[in-house]
């Protein structure tokens, strides 16, 4: 048995799995995550707050209170990624270490070593203001242009300006220095702050018309992946935000899934992963494949849920498992049927309805289903919890692609989602 801390915040799905599995578990979190977790009533571990993932003083305090005690740092969270690697470079504990922490999470540095390693990504550049943009347009090939910040999640903050013009407007209504709206969940994340004011700058992209967007998710043992499953998304993740979102598990076998591994896993490979998660996002623009992003950690919305159902495994045991340095033996099953997930995201405004769990899975497709939202909350990309403010998320298997495909249509139905958008806090 092994004594986890865990750096979390509005999911409790790792430190969950190792208390199931017996380990002593401490939880580190945002002060506001803390509050909302601690107010569900009594929990099986001690909870620890930090003001925000990059406060050094308090990670450093941190570390000095817990030396000794703890024998593994884990995380799930992408804005934790770092902290997790600097508290076990400061306890001399095993697992990813800053520097590879940084590699996998800053989105200018993972480029440029992805690059160099032959595999292909988009044009980029670093501005430090807004006023570069144009510069870096011609820089990085031609307009449109995205800007994002260097470490993100969700697609949050990102920006396609098509000329001056989008910029000059975006300037006028304040869209690079105001802050985005977001839950006290996510108020400390350095991604929702605007992009004049993050800290090293941000990053600007060439803009692709993506024709289709792959996900892949793999678990990594000494160098070498046990599975690597991967999924397409029913619309590109950028077009999708705060519509319906949703994926269908690829035919291992086929061509299309086999290209997207082995973009995959020579991403992996180039930042270094030895045993661990990836997530890694591949797009394909005008016949050319592209890694967009890769994580170390697994994908979020219903993606996990979704392999699970296919493959008969349990992630969040996985999780538990390769946190403590547990060698994990997988045996995937491939279950008939086409699997896939989706969701609806709850739009700005006051919820005034919402299905009920039972309505959504009399669908006869939905093989499983979860509701986050809830009458009278407001709505918004961080409001449920749930991956990019989902009303909830439904699990899917048909007998074809087609008719996961269809259903994925029906979710936003299925969810019957209605809210007021004059209704704001």
């Amino acid at each position: 048995m092994s004594t986890v801390l865990v750096l979390t915040n509005h999911n409790s799905m790792l430190e969950d799995a190792l208390v199931d599995a017996g380990h002593n578990v401490y939880a580190a979190m945002t002060k506001a995550n803390a509050a909302r977790r601690t107010a569900t009533g009594n929990l099986p571990y001690e909870v620890f707050t930090v003001s925000d993932w990059q406060s050094l003083t308090e990670l450093h305090a941190l570390a000095n209170q817990l030396r000794h005690e703890i024998h593994y740092v884990a995380t799930c969270w992408e804005g934790a990624m770092v902290a997790a690697g600097l508290l076990r470079d400061l306890l001399g504990l095993p697992g990813q270490n800053t520097a590879q922490a940084v590699a996998f999470t800053d989105k200018a540095i993972m480029k440029r070593k992805l690059a160099a390693a032959g595999v292909p990504v988009v044009r980029h550049q670093v501005v430090r203001s807004v006023s570069q943009i144009p510069e870096a347009a011609i820089a990085v090939g031609r307009w449109p242009v995205i800007a994002k910040p260097l470490s993100g999640f969700a697609s949050t903050n990102m920006h396609v300006l098509w000329g001056s013009k989008d910029i000059a407007e975006a300037m006028r209504a304040g869209v690079f220095t105001s802050d985005l709206p977001t839950s006290d969940a996510f108020a400390t994340e350095k991604a929702f702050r605007g992009l004049e004011h993050q800290s090293g700058g941000f990053l600007v992209e060439q803009y692709l018309p993506v024709e289709v967007e792959y996900h892949a998710d793999a678990l990594w043992q000494n160098g070498t992946t046990d599975y690597h499953v991967v999924g397409r998304y029913s619309t590109p993740a950028l077009d999708g935000m705060g519509k319906t979102l949703g994926s269908w598990l690829l035919d291992p076998d086929s061509r299309e899934a086999a290209r997207v591994v082995e973009l995959a896993e020579a991403a992996a490979r180039a930042l270094g992963m030895t045993t661990g998660f990836t997530h890694t996002e591949v797009m394909r623009s005008d016949g050319d494949w592209y890694v967009g992003e890769i994580a170390a950690r697994v994908g979020g919305g219903g993606i996990q849920a979704c392999i699970g159902n296919a493959h008969g495994i349990h992630v969040p045991t996985l999780m538990a498992q390769i946190a403590c340095e547990q060698p994990v033996d997988v045996q995937l099953e491939n279950r008939p049927g086409v699997f896939g997930w989706a969701g609806v995201a709850v739009p700005e405004g006051r919820v005034t309805a919402i299905a009920s769990r039972e309505q959504v899975r009399a669908h006869p497709a939905v093989v499983d289903a979860s509701v986050a939202a809830t009458v009278g909350m407001y709505g918004g990309p961080t409001s449920t919890g749930l991956w990019a403010g989902l009303a909830g998320i439904a699990q899917l298997c048909t007998d074809d692609v087609d008719s996961t495909a269809a259903a994925i249509n029906d979710i936003a139905g299925l969810y019957a989602l209605t809210v007021d958008p004059t209704d704001t806090p």
